[in-house]
């Protein structure tokens, strides 16, 4: 394997200090409490709506989703590219109502509608769950790309991406994590779009491209309708289906987009920002595609390939050779080192890194908002939180980092296992009391007790004893009790997302048999704020 070259080097160190100087003056700006939770409600459509893709987007997408598009095939291109055209129409569910309310937590929502103080604690423990996970992940990726492009060592690599996003977070709260996430949200685009031009051009355009992609994999064009789909998991159109569904709602719900609708001047901003979202994140998508259906090409033929060459065993002498991650961890960074170009590289590097910084930065947000100001002043009255909110949110962002850190040194699992794993015990447990709460008055609070306390063990239980017993995460996890063990990956659900319409169909069945919260509340938050939206 090539050596890192000074490109690489140079590239990356630019994009270091350009986020650091980003977060350093956005301190400057920061006056308030609300400042420091929110931005002030001052942050505009563009930059809102390029944070938005960024924090979304998390390393699952940069390095996850090349790697299932060359694992799985066609099946989940379009899968992707559908998601992308869905992404207005999901927000619209949250997005202008949640302006029009202009919370200041995830949990403010669901305290106010369901008229329960209490929810603040289950709401918050869900969100960490998901928060801890979901910092890890970005941790890990960070050091990931560190350590397959620039050759930095996988544990320097952990160290320096958390200290940076440190930096910025606890200097400027969202105002330097809202412009540093548009920032990197453009930086990532543009890393993707110039590798995928790079690999089309290597090809011979859009004809060469899909020409040398059936010639390598002839079964890759297919869809699940054909007799030969393109792997298991991209076999039925349940599994291809469900992504599109999931991700969509996701969007809608998941704590981390959600709030960036809080730091919006108005409503017609929130509105606009997913415009901004939604044309940033297709073009990102798309250049990922790319990558991932051309990878097992590039990476037979690149310099680690010749003539023979297995993409799969390549693969795993990435693996081998850093002693971090799985194989498909390293797909794209593979197909694009193809290419021979240090510059590229240097530029997927940054863009790799720029979006795991974001992600882990957005969750911090999350997060110190809930301990800070829900758990610490709201709930237990701390004289200390109510009068020091920004110093202990600065506290409390140190320590969730250092946490992700702690537990990136030995990962329990890989970065697309642990989004997988964060992403749908949220949206599965808090997802039917927002969606429903804001938009059906029969909503209750027992049922959104109901779908968290069960949904969040039921799927934490689920998804590790697929991976665990079973042998991969998107089988059903009850399918050895179904069809025996001799059939354990008889029905495909990928992620468990099972879940999500079994929280839903928990959480209605709940609101019919039990006592609907006071009409005031529902007026008021449910009728009110999906008027005119």
């Amino acid at each position: 394997m090539a050596t890192v070259e000074a490109p690489v080097v140079g590239i990356t160190v630019l994009y270091f200090l350009a986020i650091i100087v980003i977060g350093y003056y956005s301190r400057q700006r920061l006056k308030s409490a609300t400042d420091y939770y929110v931005a002030g409600r001052q942050v505009g459509a563009v930059v809102n709506g390029l944070a938005l893709e960024s924090t979304y987007l998390s390393p699952a997408s940069m390095l996850g989703l090349p790697a299932y598009v060359f694992i799985l095939g066609y099946p989940f291109w379009w899968a992707m590219a559908a998601i992308i055209a869905g992404m207005p129409i999901a927000t619209l569910l949250t997005a202008s109502a949640l302006r029009k309310y202009a919370p200041t937590s995830f949990a403010d929502y669901y305290a106010d509608r369901y008229n329960d103080e209490r929810l603040r604690w289950v709401v918050g423990i869900v969100t960490v769950i998901g928060a801890v996970l979901y910092i890890t992940l970005s941790i890990v990726g960070m050091a990931l790309f560190l350590l397959a492009v620039a050759k930095v060592p996988y544990i320097i690599g952990i160290v320096v991406g958390t200290i940076i996003v440190m930096l910025y977070v606890v200097w400027g709260g969202m105002i330097a994590t809202s412009w540093n996430a548009a920032f990197q949200a453009f930086l990532m685009t543009v890393a993707a779009v110039v590798a995928a031009v790079a690999i089309l051009v290597k090809l011979g355009g859009i004809n060469g491209f899909y020409e040398a992609v059936a010639a390598n994999n002839p079964k890759f064009w297919n869809t699940p309708s054909d007799p030969e789909p393109p792997h298991l998991l991209s076999g039925t159109w349940i599994a291809v289906i469900g992504w599109f569904f999931v991700w969509h709602y996701g969007f809608a719900t998941m704590p981390y987009t959600v709030v960036r609708f809080f730091t919006t001047m108005d409503i017609k901003t929130a509105r606009r920002s997913i415009f901004w979202c939604t044309l940033a994140a297709g073009i990102f998508y798309m250049a990922l595609e790319v990558i991932g259906a051309a990878s097992k090409l590039m990476i037979e033929t690149g310099p680690m390939g010749g003539e023979g060459a297995n993409a799969v065993a390549i693969l795993k002498s990435y693996m081998a050779q850093y002693g971090v991650g799985g194989w498909t961890d390293y797909s794209m960074v593979a197909a694009v080192e193809a290419l021979q170009n240090p510059w590229i590289l240097g530029i997927l590097c940054a863009g790799g890194l720029a979006i795991a910084m974001s992600t882990a930065a957005g969750w911090v947000m999350v997060v110190n908002t809930i301990v800070t100001r829900d758990w610490g002043d709201l709930m237990l009255k701390s004289r200390y939180a109510k009068e020091n909110p920004i110093t202990l949110a600065r506290i409390v962002s140190v320590v969730f980092l250092l946490v992700g850190l702690v537990i990136a040194i030995n990962p329990p699992g890989l970065v697309l296992d642990l989004s997988g794993w964060a992403f749908v015990v949220i949206i599965s447990a808090l997802g039917p009391g927002l969606i429903l709460g804001l938009w059906w008055k029969r909503a209750t609070r027992a049922a959104m007790w109901t779908t968290a306390i069960i949904m969040t063990p039921l799927h934490l239980y689920a998804w590790l004893k697929a991976k665990l017993v079973l042998g991969h995460h998107a089988f059903f996890f009850l399918n050895d009790v179904i069809y025996g063990m001799e059939n354990k990956a008889a029905l495909i659900t990928p992620h468990q997302v099972w879940a999500i319409p079994v929280g839903f169909i928990l959480f209605i069945i709940v609101s019919l048999i039990t006592k609907p919260v006071e009409e005031e509340a529902v007026q008021k938050y449910c009728v009110e704020l999906t008027k005119e939206v």
